[in-house]
C-alpha cells in the first residue's frame, strides 16, 4: 500500500512515525530551502543596491562637471557682452559728439514714430 501524505488512517498507524519523521524532513528541507532563497534575494538586493547606488555617484559627479563646465562658458559669454557692450557705448558717445544734430534729429525721428505706433 502506498504511504503518501494523503493515504488513510490506516497506512499511518501501520508506518508509525515513519511517515511523521519523512513530513518532518521534508519540512526541515523547505525550511532550508527558504533561508538559502532569502540569503540570495538579500545578496542579490544588496548588490543592486550598490550598483544603483555607485551609477548615482557616477551621474552625480558627472552632472556636477557639466554645471562647472557651463558656469564657465556662462560667466565667458558674459564677460564677452561685457566687452560687446562697452564698445557699442563708446561708438555712440563718439557719434553723439562728431554729429551732435544728427543725433538730435534720429532721437527726434525715434520718438514720433514711437508715438504715432502706440497711438494706434
Amino acid at each position: 500500500m502506498a504511504t503518501g501524505l494523503f493515504s488513510g488512517s490506516g497506512s499511518r498507524k501501520r508506518n508509525g512515525g515513519a511517515v511523521d519523521a519523512s513530513i518532518e524532513d521534508q519540512l526541515h528541507d523547505l525550511r532550508e530551502d527558504v533561508a538559502q532563497l532569502m540569503a540570495l534575494i538579500a545578496d542579490r538586493g544588496e548588490a543592486a543596491s550598490r550598483e544603483a547606488k555607485a551609477k548615482a555617484r557616477s551621474t552625480r559627479k558627472q552632472a556636477e562637471s557639466e554645471l562647472q563646465d557651463l558656469l564657465e562658458s556662462g560667466e565667458e559669454l558674459l564677460s564677452d557682452l561685457r566687452g560687446r557692450y562697452a564698445d557699442t557705448e563708446k561708438q555712440v558717445r563718439r557719434a553723439v559728439r562728431e554729429h551732435p544734430l544728427a543725433t538730435l534729429g534720429a532721437a527726434a525721428a525715434i520718438g514720433l514714430i514711437a508715438a504715432a505706433l502706440l497711438r494706434r
